[in-house]
């Protein structure tokens, strides 16, 4: 729409309402927007202008979007639009958006603006007062920055019931307390009253290189995508998404942000956009605020108690369940043999009725399930048939002292200290320091259980969870910056992956597809990426079906460091090489050679050199990489067919006894 043609047009409220009057709306500009495009194009920002209610801040009575501006982080707008408003009533909410010709528009932040403080009449002695109003996130987990320019003035006769007869007296108010007042107070959503509170001692914000927030207690030495209170650093509250419950998919997608909210501590990193705290039931008791769950489910903040709620304080009854109909319907239909339901509140999990199991995570964003086959249990014989044995002159036992409080760090020193890691080839014996016992087997699995729950760990920021869940590890790039002996510990952590493959043991952590066929020295390919980060995956994939020239894309990517934006040239002068039908795979090759390989390549590289002292390479190459996430880390599901099917009875028990019964029968529940 021209800017001629947005003027004349009036948005808005019906003329026929009463105590109404015109707003003219002036979009300047904007300045130091915060960049989205991954892919290193430009961004193309344009902003959405919604006249809300006031008692319902959900319900949008008109909208009003200015022209997109190309190629460009401080657009000029200079776009006039006309609304019909109610002072009273009415308050102006202006968004602002990356138009995105592969995936939706990315949002880049918002702000308010109040209509019943003084605002100037346009006149021929008082021009147009302009602000620049920052721009605010929509929930804690965005990342914006930036300011928006924008002038307000009435441009007719009608002074509105808020405004003052004297002229003079009512653009003074309007340069002193009107518009002043409208971005100081009036701009400020309620969240950041929760989000900001200062974090308990021990506590350290810190973000990841997806953007997501998460907390680091080093009180504990845990993370958690959960921002504490005083309660929760109290209780010393067990994080989240601890690795060690890998095999318990957690509850929360951060790409989907899924929430689940109980009664209990408010969380800034489960709440969404704060809403009023008004409806058709009337306002809330003092103290109380509503929210919703970015699925759309009304919960409820009490900030006398500090405490959150699905119970509505003026009714005594909890609130709906959305329907999860658009969630289960916006990936395309299930998979043969998988079933969608959902619990009490309002979280979706996934029923394979074929293999018998549950999952969090939805079958059509994951990676396929790993199978466990005949196939791989003769490779696995092999294996261990041809397994490389221990020489002579190291005897046949290895004792390994470890302190069980600081279990990373001693086994570390022990480990790292063994120069002849033929020594490791033998029977291993740990002794917990303080604690008496054996190691007939079950100690040393008990050590590389609680090990790898440490040394996987988010916490230590040497791994970090992949963009599509929070279940799946990556190694992060950035492992230098917390710890600077951190090549040093991924040559440890690929003395213990080989460790616990020689010696038949698992480890509690999954990986992501590229790591497993880094480890056996395949090519990664943009399907891997699919499995790891969708929506990235979703972008490369539109530029291998279509051409690319018309996205201004060049040979760089960009990536934020510490909040800093930084770009890298995929090749030699590549931030002048446009991205084109002929290079185009060229450019994907690159894209994903830099993200999974070059980033991480002196991690990598150390981790596989730590595990070739234990094992040649050459002894795992007979399996492939879904192999080797099952030499890893066995199955994180057990089919319990397979286990009744080759279940072998002891101590006069058969399969037709009534315990034995029912004990396949708990196991075969959904």
């Amino acid at each position: 729409m021209s800017d001629t043609a947005s003027r004349e047009k009036i948005y808005g409220a019906d003329a026929s309402e009463g105590n109404t009057c015109l707003l003219r709306i002036k979009v300047l500009r904007a300045v130091d927007l915060q960049r989205r495009d991954f892919l290193g194009g430009s961004s193309d920002p344009y902003v959405k202008i919604l006249l809300q209610t006031r008692e319902n801040r959900n319900q949008t009575i008109d909208i009003a979007i200015t022209r997109t501006i190309p190629k460009t982080l401080n657009p000029l707008w200079n776009q006039d639009f006309t609304f019909r408003v109610d002072p009273t009533k009415h308050r102006l909410a202006f968004e602002v958006y990356d138009q995105n010709k592969i995936t939706k528009d990315d949002f880049l932040g918002m702000f308010f603006v109040e209509l019943n403080l003084n605002i100037p009449y346009e006149s021929a002695e008082q021009s147009m007062l302009t602000r620049d109003y920052p721009l605010l996130k929509r929930s804690v987990l965005q990342r914006v920055r930036g300011s928006v320019t924008i002038g307000l003035c009435y441009i007719n006769q009608n002074s509105p019931v808020t405004r003052k007869d004297s002229t003079e007296n009512e653009n003074a108010s309007a340069q002193e307390a009107g518009f002043e007042i409208v971005n100081r107070e009036d701009t400020v959503e309620p969240t950041p009253a929760i989000a900001e509170t200062p974090l308990p001692p021990g506590w350290e914000q810190r973000q990841d290189g997806h953007g997501r927030i998460y907390y680091v207690d080093h009180n504990t030495r845990t993370t958690t995508w959960t921002r504490p209170n005083g309660r929760t650093a109290a209780a010393s509250q067990r994080p989240q998404q601890q690795v060690g419950d890998r095999r318990q998919i957690d509850d929360m997608d951060v790409n989907n942000a899924r929430t689940s909210i109980a009664t209990g501590p408010v969380t800034a990193s489960r709440i969404a956009t704060p809403t009023a705290s008004t409806d058709d039931l009337g306002p809330l008791p003092p103290g109380w605020q509503m929210s919703k769950t970015e699925n759309e489910r009304a919960f409820f903040i009490d900030h006398i108690n500090k405490r959150t709620t699905w119970i509505d304080p003026r009714t005594g009854k909890p609130t709906p369940i959305p329907s999860a109909q658009r969630e289960l319907n916006q990936n395309g239909p299930l998979p043969s043999h998988w079933e969608a339901r959902t619990l009490p509140d309002g979280r979706v999990y996934y029923i394979d009725h074929l293999n018998k199991i549950t999952t969090w995570t939805d079958p059509r964003v994951a990676g396929p399930t790993v199978p466990y086959s005949r196939d791989y249990a003769e490779k696995y014989k092999a294996f261990r048939h041809y397994l490389p044995r221990p020489k002579s002159h190291v005897g046949s036992q290895v004792e390994i002292h470890v302190n069980r409080k600081d279990i990373m760090e001693s086994s570390f020193r022990v480990i790292m200290s063994i120069k002849d890691t033929e020594v490791l080839k033998t029977r291993l014996w740990i002794v917990f320091d303080g604690e008496r016992g054996l190691d007939y087997g079950g100690l040393s699995r008990e050590w590389f259980l609680i090990l790898s729950r440490e040394i996987f760990n988010p916490y230590y920021g040497l791994f970090e969870y992949s963009a599509i869940d929070n279940y799946t590890l990556q190694i992060n790039a950035l492992s230098g910056l917390f710890n600077e002996d951190h090549i040093k510990y991924f040559r440890f952590i690929g003395r213990i992956i080989a460790l616990a493959i020689y010696h038949g043991k698992l480890l509690e952590a999954f990986f992501i597809r590229p790591f497993y066929k880094m480890l056996l020295s395949k090519p990664v390919t943009l399907a891997d990426m699919e499995s790891v980060d969708r929506e990235y995956y979703q972008s490369l994939k539109y530029i291998v079906d279509n051409d690319p020239e018309d996205l201004d894309l060049f040979f760089v990517v960009s990536e934020e460091v510490l909040g800093d934006l930084r770009e890298h040239e995929l090749k030699p002068g590549g931030q002048h090489i446009q991205v084109t039908e002929q290079n185009k795979h060229e450019y994907i090759d690159l894209v994903i050679n830099y993200r999974f390989v070059q980033r991480i390549a002196s991690q990598m590289n150390a981790l596989k050199q730590g595990f070739q002292d234990i094992l040649p390479f050459e002894a795992i190459r007979m399996f492939d990489e879904k192999e080797v996430e099952l030499l890893i880390s066995g199955l994180g599901d057990i089919n319990v067919d397979d286990w009744r099917m080759h279940t072998m009875y002891k101590g006069g028990y058969t399969p037709d006894n009534p315990v034995i019964q029912n004990f396949w029968k708990v196991n075969n529940e959904d």
